[in-house]
């Protein structure tokens, strides 16, 4: 991993995000959630990396990288940490694009 503009930060975010979609309780309600790839500028001192996260119904979204459960407002968390560069997946998207590429992301 490297400190480059645009690279995958450090931690498990696109495991732990794809993970959570795979929850059978996300499963049984997949309308409800969004497995989401994108840029976040406040993670690491003010440089863009790849991130992923979850939004529940287009309101909420749920922080869980490296062991985290936090739960934000989707208005406070994109304000907070600068998103760009946004790819939302449905379930269904998120689940066929992981067993495709053999891995947890980014893939676009």
């Amino acid at each position: 991993m490297t400190s480059e503009k645009n690279t995958v930060s450090a931690g498990d975010c696109f495991e732990a995000a794809g993970k959570f979609v795979r929850a059978p309780e996300v499963v049984e309600y997949p309308d409800d959630y969004r497995l989401v790839h994108g840029n976040v500028a406040k993670l690491r001192q003010n440089e863009a990396v790849n991130h992923a996260w979850v939004e529940e119904d287009d309101e909420i979204v749920h922080e869980v990288s490296n062991g985290r459960n936090d739960v934000y407002m989707k208005k406070v968390y994109y304000e907070k940490h600068q998103v760009s560069n946004v790819r939302a997946y449905t379930v269904e998207e998120a689940l066929l694009l992981l067993v495709q590429h053999g891995h947890w992301g980014p893939w676009d």
